[in-house]
């Protein structure tokens, strides 16, 4: 009988245009992992988390898509160093969702894209 061997470790890449490099990697490992085809990080974005490169929106309109993304986020979201996610218009840092005010768009309102916010210092490990 012959040996398994679990599949070889690649690091996923590190650039992601405008995001830090832990940031990317995790960007990496959830495009390939969820199907997503548009990721948006920090381009033109100002202050906050996407600005420093410590956000990642990764868009779906698709209700059930955007479920399993954030829920695998938020199930892994120490290994992953993520500091909270926003979908559908609630807030969830680990402590359970809690619904936000009407920003007044779909956009705004993370009806078509889940926002992945990370820690400035986390260091992740992810394969791709």
């Amino acid at each position: 009988m012959a040996v398994q061997h679990p599949p070889p470790f690649i690091p996923c890449p590190t650039e992601l245009v405008g995001t830090q490099p832990h940031v990317a990697q995790v960007g990496h490992m959830l495009k390939k992992t969820f199907g997503v085809t548009d990721i948006g990080g920090a381009v033109g974005r100002g202050d906050g988390d996407h600005g420093a490169g410590l956000a990642l929106d990764l868009m779906t309109s698709d209700a059930a898509h955007g479920d399993a993304i954030a829920e695998f986020v938020l199930a892994n979201r120490q290994r992953l160093g993520v500091k909270y996610v926003i979908w559908r218009q609630r807030y969830n840092d680990g402590n359970g969702w809690s619904y936000m005010e009407n920003r007044g768009s779909p956009t705004a309102n993370h009806y078509d894209h889940v926002h992945v916010s990370f820690n400035r210092a986390a260091h992740v490990d992810v394969s791709c």
